[in-house]
């Protein structure tokens, strides 16, 4: 009555279905049944399209694109939540970081499901860095997008236990302070330890990682986060914010027992941060030891003889086999260390978005990590 069988001549024929994607392609069929053309329909994708600023529709644009297609060594993820680091907003602002021309991709931190790639990783929880420097790198390798194609080795499977707003805000602070503490020469399981600005997001992952390493922590920060950062283990605190930072450490060392403090990660960068940091170190540190304060920062005063600053460089940590090599090799350990407190921004991958949680960030965040959860 309704439906009916007919016999048809074989003939071209259009047809939208589903891709493997999950998105609508456009698809030619022949009688047969063989694809002749197979445009995979759209996604939505944030661009950079002018520096100077990050208000949607004129800094930032929504856009849409193809999926992405692979190389042999990427996965095609299907992001669920995009960090946002202090990074972004500025290189949107400022113009550093990015390729001559426009448009460009924002965004270091992702998590999300495994679509595309090996049979034993499809459908895993995974996290990456996706690198801050922009420099080199397509307008597709962005975090502000629904899908994206990322580099096999450096893609993590995420335990059950954590939520991918969680994995997201890790990369960028956890892979920073890793190559803080792996700077620091000569210091060993025992020793002390000092990190200026452990309620920043490099400095909560680096009293943890510190921790983790058998070292003996003291975390600087205001008084409103002691019982956070004491409560996950740490030796001591002091909160610079009382005046006399130095003698505070002074006081923790006279308790010491022998141990030294040989080394202090500098998570602010600032000359006072640096230099109280480095004049700690000289003080209650091995002077027969290459004793070494490690700074997110450059071009900061020299620090007093006997003390090396070394600051570290993550933007293009990527480019470089030997830091490569080691954010490989340590990044599982981050994924056993407490995350960060999230602030979330929620909604559909636009530029609307982006600014919103792009504004919070510059507006500045305590203790906490801004992360878009992208809705379905």
């Amino acid at each position: 009555e309704h439906l009916k069988t007919e016999k048809i001549k074989p003939k071209q024929q259009q047809s939208m279905r589903h891709n493997p994607f999950g998105l609508l392609s456009f698809a030619l069929i022949n009688g047969n049944g063989n694809t002749i053309i197979n445009q995979d329909i759209i996604m939505k994708r944030v661009d950079l399209i002018k520096k100077g600023g990050f208000v949607a529709g004129e800094h930032l644009k929504t856009e849409d694109v193809d999926v992405p297609k692979l190389a042999d060594s990427e996965l095609l993820i299907d992001v669920k939540a995009s960090a946002i680091n202090p990074v972004d907003w500025k290189m949107a602002e400022y113009g550093f970081l990015l390729p001559e021309e426009l448009p460009a991709a924002l965004g270091c931190d992702v998590a999300g499901v495994v679509e595309e790639g090996p049979d034993d990783m499809k459908g895993k929880r995974v996290v990456t860095y996706l690198g801050a420097s922009k420099v080199s790198s397509k307008a597709s390798r962005g975090a502000f997008v629904e899908k994206v194609a990322v580099d096999k080795d450096i893609t993590f499977e995420i335990p059950d236990s954590m939520s991918f707003a969680q994995a997201a805000s890790q990369p960028v602070g956890a892979l920073t302070a890793l190559l803080l503490l792996n700077a620091l020469d000569g210091i060993k399981e025992g020793d002390w330890v000092l990190v200026w600005g452990a309620s920043s997001s490099v400095g909560f992952n680096a009293v943890q990682l510190a921790k983790a390493r058998g070292l003996k922590v003291i975390a600087v920060a205001s008084a409103k986060h002691e019982k956070a950062i004491m409560d996950m283990g740490m030796d001591a605190f002091v909160d610079y914010r009382k005046g006399d930072a130095e003698s505070a450490i002074a006081e923790v060392m006279k308790g010491a027992a022998g141990t030294k403090l040989n080394g202090a990660v500098d998570c602010i960068g600032s000359s006072d941060s640096f230099l109280t940091s480095a004049k700690a170190v000289k003080a209650h540190g091995d002077g027969a030891l290459a004793l070494t304060v490690s700074t997110v920062a450059f071009g900061l005063p020299d620090p007093p003889e006997g003390v090396k600053g070394h600051p570290v460089e993550l933007g293009t940590a990527l480019e470089n086999a030997e830091s490569r090599a080691a954010i490989i090799r340590d990044y599982p350990s981050v994924l056993k260390v407490k995350p960060q407190a999230i602030r979330s921004v929620k909604g559909k991958v636009s530029a609307e978005v982006v600014q919103e949680a792009f504004q919070i960030s510059k507006d500045g965040v305590s203790g906490e990590k801004v992360v878009i959860e992208w809705d379905e």
